[in-house]
């Protein structure tokens, strides 16, 4: 079974497929917890205020909980909401790859490429995936969200120079992901470690997206992240779900 914190039809809201029909598959976990972005969540469990992305629910399922889902289940469920038309499926997290080894992961993948489904993978490129062992990998498009020094993660447990590089050999597609803070003391050093981990795969295409849990923060941040972008030769996306829907979840 492979445990999943959420499901749901909406639009891909980030990177190069933005705007795309997508089901998102959330699974549960994750090998960051990146409290430097600082969204908050209070425990429904034990009460405490915690600290992290704003997949938070992903990331501390020891306080929030998951479901366990079959890979029949899941694309059963991708089925149901393709009907009207055939959307992209986007495997998130938290951290997808904690969930490789197991078996539904690998059933997961094999039934949707069947099915004639695109399969997005949303990964932090911390964990090396196994395009020998999942052959089906290469057939899958990677967003790699590298997280920068203001994640509050040190370099050494957010930058995995042999995943980026196994990555951006084997998918079908790969791009780069970063988050920015759009604040004027913080943007060039930001940049500057942008250019450092880009060159670890200097082939592959970087988006440049702006720290924005909510629609007040995103637009706070987005000028400058778009304005660097533009004199920089980097590709920018937007959070096109925090601009519709602010910061409810499941969309």
């Amino acid at each position: 079974m492979l445990q999943v914190v959420e499901h749901f039809l909406s639009i891909q809201g980030e990177g190069a497929a933005a705007g795309r029909l997508a089901v998102f598959i959330r699974l549960a976990g994750c090998n960051l917890k990146c409290q430097g972005f600082g969204v908050s969540a209070k425990s429904p469990k034990t009460g405490q205020s915690l600290r992290g992305c704003d997949t938070l629910r992903a990331v501390a399922v020891g306080h929030f909980g998951f479901l366990r889902l079959s890979a029949d289940e899941l694309v059963g469920t991708v089925q149901e909401y393709g009907k009207a038309a055939k959307p992209i499926v986007v495997i998130t997290g938290g951290e997808p790859f904690i969930q490789q080894n197991r078996a539904e992961f690998a059933r997961l993948l094999w039934l949707l490429d069947e099915l004639g489904y695109e399969i997005h993978f949303e990964t932090n490129a911390t964990i090396t995936p196994d395009f020998k062992t999942l052959a089906v990998l290469k057939k899958c498009h990677f967003a790699m969200s590298v997280k920068l020094a203001l994640s509050g993660e040190s370099e050494a447990r957010r930058i995995n120079k042999d995943a980026i590089r196994t990555i951006a050999a084997n998918a079908k597609g790969a791009a780069f992901k970063f988050v920015l803070s759009g604040r004027a003391d913080e943007l060039e050093n930001e940049l500057a470690e942008v250019a450092r981990i880009a060159a670890i795969s200097p082939t592959t295409p970087v988006w440049l997206m702006p720290l924005g849990a909510n629609k007040a923060e995103l637009e706070r941040h987005a000028p400058a992240v778009a304005a660097a972008a533009i004199r920089l030769g980097y590709n920018y996306t937007d959070r096109l779900h925090i601009r519709l829907w602010n910061d409810k979840e499941g969309v």
